[in-house]
C-alpha cells in the first residue's frame, strides 16, 4: 500500500518538490505559470501521482510552507531554553537557510506573516499571557495590539531582508529589530518570558 507516511510515497513528494522548484529556481518561473504537467515530466511520474499527493500546484506549495515552517518550529523549540534572542536568530537563521524557497515564495505569495503564526503556534499560551498584560495607558489588552503590530513589523522586516538576499547576519537581523521595538514596548515582555 502507498500511504503517506512510507519511503515511496516520501520519495515520491521529494521528486515532485524537487520538480517544482527546479521549475522556478532554474526556469524563473512564478508559481502560476508552473504546470501540474511540467512538474510530473521533470519528476518522471504521472498526473494521478502527483494529483494522490496535491490537489494542484498551489496546494503543493502551501504544503511545503507548513512542512519548513515546522521544521523552523521545532528548530525554535530547540532553543526555547536559551532566551528571546537565541530564539529569533534560529528563525532568521533558518530563513537564511533556506532563502530561495522563501525569497521565490513569499515574492508571490506575500504571507510572511504566516510564517510567523505558523512558527509560534508553540507558544500561544505565553503570548496570551504577554497580550494580556496591562501596558499601563488605561487600554484594555492593548498589549494584544502590541504583540500585532510587532509581528506585522517582523514579518516586513524578514521581506525586506529577503528582497535584500538576507545581506545582514542573523544576528545584525535582531539588532535592527531591537533597536527598533526597545524601549517601553512589548518587545520588553517578550523578552523577559
Amino acid at each position: 500500500m502507498n500511504t503517506k507516511n512510507n519511503k515511496r510515497s516520501q520519495n515520491t513528494d521529494e521528486a515532485i518538490i524537487r520538480a517544482a522548484f527546479e521549475a522556478m529556481l532554474l526556469g524563473g518561473k512564478q508559481i502560476s505559470r508552473i504546470t501540474v504537467r511540467e512538474i510530473c515530466e521533470k519528476a518522471g511520474i504521472n498526473r494521478s501521482t502527483f494529483y494522490a499527493h496535491y490537489s494542484d500546484v498551489f496546494d503543493l506549495f502551501e504544503k511545503v510552507e507548513q512542512q519548513m515552517a515546522e521544521m523552523c518550529k521545532e528548530r525554535l523549540l530547540g532553543r526555547a531554553h536559551m532566551g528571546f534572542q537565541a530564539m529569533m536568530e534560529s528563525v532568521f537563521e533558518f530563513i537564511m537557510e533556506y532563502k530561495d524557497f522563501y525569497q521565490i515564495y513569499f515574492s508571490e505569495i506575500n504571507q510572511v506573516t504566516h510564517l510567523m503564526q505558523l512558527m509560534t503556534a508553540p507558544f500561544h499560551d505565553a503570548i496570551d499571557e504577554i497580550s494580556s498584560k496591562d501596558m499601563g495607558h488605561g487600554v484594555e489588552n492593548e498589549s494584544a495590539y502590541h504583540f500585532y503590530f510587532f509581528t506585522a513589523g517582523i514579518s516586513a522586516v524578514i521581506a525586506c531582508w529577503l528582497g535584500r538576499n538576507c545581506k545582514e547576519s542573523p544576528h545584525e537581523l535582531f539588532d535592527i529589530i531591537q533597536r527598533e521595538y526597545g524601549g517601553g514596548s512589548l518587545f520588553l515582555a517578550w523578552r523577559d518570558e
